[in-house]
């Protein structure tokens, strides 16, 4: 399932280290691995997302317009469906702690299927996040 999670990370393919926290992402959790996608707002970010010519990055999921409202999103947003970020699950982690927000079934089969697509064409780069990390700075999961 992928929902909307609100928590932060230290993207560990920063190389200077000084990336702010994110907040939002998309959430897959199986078994014992949560699979995060950045959620980010298009705003600043048009130079990324679309090309001079105004075509979206093919990269990207859009969450604008009418899905942008039923994701109870505040700005057009975009999800980078080639970075994911991986995190191992212990018993001592509750991640059902985390806010967050349900997303429409046929928005998340959609992202699902952008994601897939990613996976096929080998663009998918996972990254792993270390725990005591993601603790230290999410201290509500604790158990």
């Amino acid at each position: 399932m992928m929902d909307i999670i609100i928590c932060r990370i230290k993207y560990p393919n920063d190389p200077t280290g000084n990336t702010n926290v994110h907040q939002h992402f998309i959430g897959s959790f199986e078994g014992s691995t949560l699979e995060l996608y950045s959620i980010s707002s298009i705003m600043g970010k048009e130079y990324k997302v679309y090309s001079e010519e105004g075509n979206p990055n093919e990269d990207y999921y859009l969450i604008i317009g009418e899905e942008q409202l039923e994701c109870k999103l505040r700005v057009p947003s975009f999800i980078d469906c080639t970075k994911s970020y991986i995190l191992k699950i212990s018993g001592d982690v509750d991640i059902s702690k985390l806010n967050g927000r349900a997303i429409p079934i046929d928005i998340r089969e959609k992202i699902a299927d952008k994601i897939s697509l990613m996976k096929e064409n080998k663009k998918l780069k996972r990254y792993c996040i270390d725990m005591n990390e993601f603790i230290s700075i999410n201290n509500k999961v604790k158990k």
